[in-house]
This record gives C-alpha cells, structure tokens and sequence, in this order.
C-alpha cells in the first residue's frame, strides 16, 4: 500500500486550490471526493466585487486579495490549458442618496482604483433608467464550473485524485485501497455540519437560487447588480441571483426563489428573455463570515480549510497559500480572523 502525507477530502474551490498550492511545492498529497455530495461551487455565480454596497466600503483585505487572486488564476489557465477567469467591470444604477456616497467615496484615498465612473446616462442599452450608475472596476468572474471540472480531470489524470466516500472509523488515519494518509485536510463545504470532528465550528449555511437566461437584447459590456446580479457568460446568455434562505437547505430549486430572482430582474432590466436553467446550492458559510483555517484541537493530524462563502473565489487562493504554510511549518501563526482556534471552548 502507497502511502501520502496528506489526504484532501473534497473538491470544491477550497480543496481544489489547496491542491494546487500543494502541487506547487512539491507536497505529498492525494484528493478524496465524494460521487454523491454536490459543491455549492458548481452552481455558484464565482462573482468578484472588490466593494461591499451597503455603506460602499472596501471588500475584506481586497487590496490585498486582487493582485495575488488574479496571478494565481492566470496561472492555473496556463496549467490547464483553458479560460475560465474573465475580468468584468460592475455597472451598478444608484438612487439620488446612493450617488451622493459614491461621489463622496470616489474621492477617499485608494477607492479610485474601484470606483471608475459615475455617469448619469446608462452606458449599455437594455436596463431601466436610474438617477445615475456607478462604474466599478476589478470586477469579474470565475467560471467555477469549468475550472472545478478542468482541474478534477487534471488530477485525475496524475493519479492524485480518487472518487471515494470518506469514511469516519476508529482511527484518525485514512486508508483506502490505492493509499494511506498520515494527516488528512476537510475541505467538505457546508457538508462540514456533518462531521462530527468540527461539530464546534459555527456554521450558518444559506442556500441560494441562481437562473440562466437568455436576453439577445441585453449589453453583455457589463456585469449588472441592483437587488440581483445579471453576469454575461457569452452567447447572450446570463447567470441571474441570487437568493438567501437559512431554512430550506434542500439542494432542489425552488418556485418562491424563482419568483424572487425574476421580481427583481424585472426592476433592473426591460428587454426580453427566456429562462433556460435554474440551479439551488448551498453556501459554505461561517457564522463570523470569516474562513476557517487550522488543525483539530485533540488530533495533530486533522486540519481544516472551509468557509470561504461568498467571496471564496478572492480568498482562495490567499487562504490555501496560508494554510500550506501553516501544514509545512512555514508560518503556524493564521490571522486571527480565520484561525478555529476562535471556535475553540
């Protein structure tokens, strides 16, 4: 029997790129990856927006995040030989209060850099009129499902990856058929509530609701985000959410979402369109709104990595470079902010 150092249990973003960061030093490592539990990854929109609206500050650590974020995914294009991160300006429309604060913020230090434009005209054809719009730059989007699918079968192909049920048993140490792990890493998404290791890690996951349409009148310049995101994934085609619901966290799509989605897109747009799919997923998220980073408190073998929520695609691939160098040694101090020990009693 082979045996690894460490064993990655599932694939979403955070499993994926601590993989990569692991592949990238030289790590001994396998990925474990359940047939059967579904990633909030695959239905996620993988929107990037440096700004946080409700009193337009900066996103968390978004000066910081931005640089290293879009290195790393150029980077993993060339390694897998496809595109899947677009960068996408973020054409907002602000009521009269809205553009005064913008006006204000434009003109801080280091906003310039987020805040392109204000205009009173819209500049694309297809949206409802507004007292003006606001034009944020550093924007995008990562195609989640494409880049998820393009790095399993890299892995896959390098044998580094095996589809599997992980298995709690008496032993902290995980063997399967091929190999078996000395340290083992949970990656497991909101599928964390089911693991009886990290049952302390206070998690606060919220389902959301996302359409594809097709609108062949709608600018496809922009991302649009009023009370909904509208995001131009090519062919006149559009990614369209979401919702948040705390109680139903069936993975089933739901009428009362719809509706909810197609209320507000009628606000935002007036052109035409047809709804071509609809997706539900589950968002892995901590109940700080924070990652989750460190080792189990009784078992120096098991470490976790999870919770990077709806800015997950910024704090990727920062977080999986931090947590490398806490497995390796390199720095054993995370930021606070991110560190289980928070969750400890």
């Amino acid at each position: 029997m082979k045996k690894t150092e460490y064993l990655i249990v599932g694939q979403g973003l955070a499993g994926t790129m601590l993989a990569f960061e692991m592949l990238e030093r030289g790590m001994d490592f396998r990925i474990v990856a359940s047939k059967s539990k579904s990633k909030a990854s695959v239905v996620a929109a993988g929107m990037i927006n440096p700004l946080v609206y409700k009193r337009l500050t900066k996103s968390w650590l978004a000066d910081e995040l931005l640089p290293e974020m879009e290195a790393k995914y150029r980077e993993l294009e060339r390694i897998l030989g496809a595109s899947f991160y677009f960068r996408k300006k973020i054409l907002k429309p602000l009521s009269d209060q809205e553009t005064t604060l913008w006006k204000e913020k434009s003109a801080l230090p280091g906003f310039d850099k987020y805040i392109e434009d204000i205009v009173i005209e819209s500049p694309v054809p297809g949206i409802k009129t507004a007292p003006a719009y606001g034009v944020v730059r550093g924007a995008g989007y990562l195609n989640l499902y494409d880049f998820l699918n393009h790095a399993k079968s890299f892995f896959i192909e390098k044998k580094l990856l095996f589809e599997k049920e992980f298995r709690f048993g008496s032993s902290a140490v995980f063997e399967a058929r091929e190999f078996r792990a000395e340290k083992v890493v949970f990656c497991e998404g909101y599928h964390l509530r089911q693991n009886p290791l990290f049952d302390f890690v206070k998690m606060n996951p919220a389902k959301g609701e996302v359409l594809l349409i097709h609108a062949p009148g709608l600018s496809e310049e922009f991302i649009l985000n009023k009370k909904v995101f509208v995001l131009p994934v090519g062919n006149q085609r559009f990614k369209v959410g979401s919702t948040y619901e705390w109680e139903d966290l069936s993975e089933q799509p739901t009428q009362k979402g719809k509706e909810s989605i197609l209320e507000r897109l009628d606000e935002l747009i007036k052109v035409e369109y047809t709804i071509e799919n609809h997706w539900a997923g589950i968002r892995p998220t901590v109940s700080d709104r924070r990652p989750v980073l460190g080792q189990h408190p009784e078992h120096d073998n098991i470490f976790l990595f999870n919770g990077l929520g709806t800015k997950g695609v910024m704090l990727a691939p920062r977080f999986a470079r931090e947590m490398c160098d806490f497995l390796t040694g390199t720095n054993l101090e995370l930021m606070k902010e991110v560190d289980i020990k928070r969750f400890y009693k």
